[in-house]
């Protein structure tokens, strides 16, 4: 019920790219399928459903929270945060998925940024089965905090967004060939005080068919179509975003190389056609190649990393439609015993499509250690930094983050 009520809240809203939104269905949709896999994932029977309970604390120290070029204003964080799963196997072959991470975020000094937010990943999922097909029925949310998660937003802003994805899916399996097709309505709603971006809504249709060319190898073609709509109620003129659609056809192939590697490969042409009528016009046709890269290698027990990269032309997070190239590197080393070590790393590059365009390039890298304490009881240790260069010089930044978090399993 405490879901169903924030999905009501959701009104005017913001999406992503059609293939954008397939890519990240397909994701979600293999995490939660592992999940699945072994009931011992979960800690807790009620009847038929199965349920997995886990609480934390986050405290984080953030030299800058304001994202300010000169002046940085430095803040103790404390984030409590409730998290649970569900799987219900309403049938044998249908199936209801729950889960919800849910948190807050006090401030010491700056009290003004408290804020309620919910995890990515959050959401409910239906899967049912008929025949040789399968439909998946979902629902999204999510409240994001973090301004420097949104590249080329600029400095000194408190941008807190809740964005919500409710559609559905249908894959067609026949074993050697593969289909699927499906529809996501997108919302995006700003929940920032002062400066707000203009609120939205989407539409996204995609499809994709693959035939397995060897057991490993998939091969096929891929294409969506998306229609933007913003709320043209922004408190400032320059922030207001002009309606849009945009298209994108191209290829895919995925493999797996081995029982440790496997890679997929995305490509093709995207095109983003503003409405010119809109309240602001200002925005340009934007048309290009995108591609988008991913590698997964086990490499032996002591290491195994993650590698993306790609090109896009999409909205990217608060509704603001980029233009961007990005790379992400994941290791994580099994080094020392009981200890869990990684070093992330990602870049992107991108210019803005409208609204006075802007160009920007940011990094980030960090490095996390953690370890579980006790049987139920774990700890992580990490330090985060970010730094972000504009063409206008006015919102370049840096922030140094160290977090000490702790988690316990019910």
């Amino acid at each position: 019920m405490a879901v169903i009520c924030l999905f009501a809240l959701v009104k005017n809203a913001c999406g992503q790219e059609a293939l954008r939104n397939s890519i990240a269905g397909d994701l979600a949709a293999e995490s939660q399928r592992q999940a699945q896999n072994s009931i011992g994932y979960y800690n807790l029977l009620l009847g038929p459903m199965a349920w997995r309970f886990s609480s934390g604390l986050e405290m984080d120290y953030n030299d800058n929270v304001r994202l300010q070029q000169q002046d940085p204003e430095g803040d103790f964080i404390f984030r409590p945060n409730l998290n649970t799963q569900m799987h219900w196997p309403v049938t044998e072959q249908n199936s209801l998925d729950l889960s919800l991470g849910l948190g807050y975020s006090a401030y010491l000094k700056e009290q003004d940024l408290d804020q309620v937010y919910i995890s990515p990943g959050s959401g409910i999922s239906f899967d049912v089965f008929v025949g040789d097909f399968k439909i998946n029925l979902h629902d999204r949310i999510n409240i994001s905090e973090n301004a420097y998660q949104n590249t080329g937003a600029g400095g000194n802003q408190n941008l807190v967004s809740l964005q919500n994805t409710a559609g559905t899916s249908v894959l067609w399996d026949l074993n050697k060939a593969i289909a699927t097709f499906g529809y996501d309505h997108a919302n995006y709603v700003s929940l920032s005080q002062g400066q707000q971006q203009p609120d939205a809504a989407s539409e996204n249709l995609f499809a994709n068919a693959g035939v397995r060319v060897r057991p490993e190898l998939l091969v096929g073609l891929e294409a969506g179509g998306t229609l933007f709509n913003y709320s043209q109620t922004s408190s400032s003129n320059s922030l207001a975003q002009p309606n849009a659609k945009q298209w994108n056809v191209g290829a895919f192939g995925s493999a797996q190389i081995s029982d440790y590697m496997s890679v997929r490969l995305d490509a093709g042409y995207t095109r983003y056609l503003p409405d010119t009528t809109s309240t602001n016009s200002s925005a340009s046709d934007a048309s290009g190649f995108y591609f988008q890269f991913s590698l997964s290698h086990r490499v032996n027990k002591y290491m195994d990393y993650s590698i993306s990269a790609g090109r896009s032309t999409d909205l990217q997070s608060y509704g603001q439609p980029q233009t961007y190239y990005f790379a992400r590197f994941q290791p994580n080393w099994n080094i020392l015993n009981k200890y869990q070590f990684s070093t992330p790393f990602s870049w992107q590059e991108g210019t803005q499509v409208a609204n006075n365009p802007a160009s920007y390039d940011q990094y980030s890298l960090g490095v996390n250690v953690s370890r579980s304490l006790t049987q139920k009881l774990s700890g992580a240790i990490s330090y985060q930094f970010v730094k972000e260069t504009s063409s206008q010089s006015t919102l370049n930044y840096t922030v140094n983050i160290v977090s000490l978090n702790f988690s316990y399993q019910f």
